[in-house]
């Protein structure tokens, strides 16, 4: 494929072409930064990385691309303590489903006070 970018119709039919029916797009994200892990592609039921399948790098990328619009609209994942998830691609129905997790922490205060006069020495 050449630099231009890849629509989901050019994906889509990239993928089904190689009997792939199903990606999973694994993400995570904190401290004002996120990307994506990784994509499993799906083929009769088994998964694949790209290696193992007839996809190049720079076609995995492009993929990759394709799918940030899509965390854009979601909740914040990748902001503070972030988030993690996972979207699932199914090929066969053209739907999407994503597990958005968002992290943040809880914290309680307690405060004392008191003379240092009180304080004993030990």
């Amino acid at each position: 494929m050449s630099d231009k970018k890849l629509t989901w119709q050019e994906a889509v039919l990239f993928l089904k072409d190689r009997g792939i029916t199903k990606i999973e797009v694994c993400y995570e994200g904190s401290g004002d930064s996120g990307s994506i892990d990784g994509i499993n592609y799906y083929k009769a039921g088994d998964s694949f990385s790209y290696s193992d399948l007839d996809i190049s790098s720079d076609m995995h990328d492009k993929l990759e691309n394709l799918c940030y619009p899509m965390l854009d609209n979601i909740e914040d994942w990748y902001n503070n303590d972030g988030g993690y998830g996972t979207v699932i691609i199914d090929l066969e129905k053209l739907h999407y489903d994503i597990a958005n997790h968002i992290r943040y922490t809880n914290y309680q205060t307690y405060t004392h006070e008191g003379s240092i006069h009180d304080l004993s020495e030990e």
